[in-house]
């Protein structure tokens, strides 16, 4: 198993701030909260395919469903975030994780 690290510290907001408080499982928030990504817990394929979609360390997610799948809002171009997004009000995308995923990766700052 491996797991990735926040690699840089941009802050959004004090409840999303990088590394404050405890991580806790993704597959854990209620609709509607948002977190900032501390790590995946994940063989290096599956983290490389969550990356690949924009679910990296750092990232900021919004939940929108729970249970299976579980769906996210991956949020970019918002305050602190370093995507160069040019969009007005910011980029965002929704994934859609498999419980399975979703418990492995790891969060901190739910608000």
């Amino acid at each position: 198993m491996t797991r990735d690290t926040p690699t840089s510290e941009n802050n959004c907001c004090s409840a999303c701030e990088t590394g404050s408080g405890p991580t806790t499982p993704l597959s854990s928030l209620r609709s509607g909260q948002v977190a900032r990504v501390s790590g995946v817990d994940l063989e290096p394929a599956d983290a490389s395919l969550l990356r690949a979609m924009g679910l990296r360390p750092n990232s900021l997610l919004r939940v929108r469903r729970t249970g299976e799948p579980c769906i996210v809002e991956v949020l970019t171009g918002v305050k602190g975030d370093s995507s160069g997004c040019a969009a007005e009000g910011g980029c965002w995308c929704r994934i859609g994780l498999a419980r399975a995923f979703a418990q492995h990766v790891l969060v901190t700052g739910a608000a």
